[in-house]
């Protein structure tokens, strides 16, 4: 193509990004026309009304991106205007989210507002990724709310461990109950689960065990399994033997990669697991208990007992 086109030609390019065949093609091109280009494709990603196909508008976002158009960007964001089309929303979230990448080149406070303010009013994997980017203590809240979204968990767990020490110290925070954050509750059951699965990689320390001791009688198995891990990085020596005693008696609700990581945790303290399970065997065998090989408790007292085990209970296995 010349190097000047009309005005027929660049909007012609335009339509063909809405192309299943053409539409990669016609976006290069309107690259290669480079700054004259930009307000045809801008009306065409911010007046035009989104769709349930979301391919067309992100190649308008590709191609602002890659004429460094980031007020265009930027404009998109705070005209936007959530569709009420369910199939369209979830299209033009995967666009918001394009854009949030391509603003990831061009970061400023002023952008960064914008991308907080498009977060608050709906969340994206983009959005959250181009946030965590500036590593600022101002998104540790917003990054533990989204912890309850399954679509976003991930991406605000990776961008809180941009920011480990005001992560840790919200976390904490957040799990004696002094934010404005639910920790109870169906929902927000999978923030406190991942609160303390970071705090595990985090690391505390002795001080700050006795707010996490509760979680080692929590429901969620999840949940028992860090709290135990994190006591026995920390708490004091004499409590480890507690901290043993609960993870197994939550054993029998656990699911096989539960069970797997409570075996892998006492592995790492075997002296304690046998003292523990030894005092268990006893206790069922009182009762006149049989072993129950689909339990998670049985085949982890043979795994930690092996050979140890009462003569009738092997027999029994």
């Amino acid at each position: 193509m010349p190097h000047e086109v009309s005005d027929e030609a660049i909007e012609r390019l335009v339509v063909a990004l809405d192309s299943l065949i053409d539409g990669d093609r016609a976006a290069e091109q309107l690259i290669s026309l480079g700054q004259s280009v930009v307000p045809y494709v801008e009306r065409f990603l911010v007046a035009s009304r989104p769709r349930s196909i979301s391919i067309s508008r992100c190649r308008a976002v590709r191609i602002l991106g890659a004429l460094g158009a980031y007020s265009s960007l930027i404009r998109y964001f705070r005209e936007f205007v959530r569709p009420s089309d369910a199939a369209v929303l979830f299209a033009e979230d995967a666009v918001r989210s394009a854009a949030a990448r391509e603003l990831m080149h061009h970061e400023s406070p002023s952008t960064f507002r914008v991308l907080l303010d498009a977060a608050k009013h709906r969340p994206t994997s983009g959005i959250i990724q181009a946030l965590s980017q500036y590593r600022w203590p101002e998104i540790v809240p917003l990054l533990f709310e989204l912890l309850e979204d399954d679509l976003c968990r991930e991406d605000a767990k990776q961008g809180l461990r941009t920011v480990p020490e005001a992560a840790k110290a919200f976390a904490i925070l957040l799990l004696r109950g002094l934010t404005n954050l639910p920790i109870h509750g169906a929902n927000a059951s999978r923030r406190k689960r991942a609160t303390l699965q970071l705090l595990v990689e985090f690391g505390i320390n002795m001080n700050e065990w006795p707010d996490l001791r509760q979680f080692l009688s929590d429901e969620d198995r999840d949940c028992v399994i860090a709290a135990a891990t994190l006591g026995l990085q920390c708490a004091p020596a004499a409590e480890r033997p507690s901290i043993i005693t609960a993870l197994i008696e939550a054993s029998p609700g656990m699911n096989w990669a539960q069970e797997t990581e409570a075996v892998e945790l006492l592995d790492k303290w075997p002296a304690l697991a046998r003292q523990a399970m030894r005092e268990m065997q006893v206790q069922r065998e009182m009762r006149g208990e049989t072993p129950n090989w689909l339990s998670p408790f049985w085949r982890i007292l043979h795994h930690v007992l092996g050979s140890e085990m009462h003569p009738q209970r092997r027999g029994a296995a």
